[in-house]
């Protein structure tokens, strides 16, 4: 089960469903790739990758 936040100053989190890992980048901080099992509504897509640009 996957729960993030779009922030780190965040406090309230998204629960995303179910996640398989795939790989993950660097350290400190470490980027982490994630397989969801079903996709994100398309407001909480946008808004999540708005935060990721």
């Amino acid at each position: 089960m996957l729960f993030a936040r779009q922030r780190s100053d965040d406090r309230a989190f998204y629960f995303l469903g179910p996640a398989t890992y795939v790989k993950h980048e660097g350290e400190l901080p470490m980027a982490v790739t994630w397989k969801l099992e079903h996709a994100l509504p398309g407001d909480l897509f946008a808004s999540f990758a708005a935060a990721v640009a």
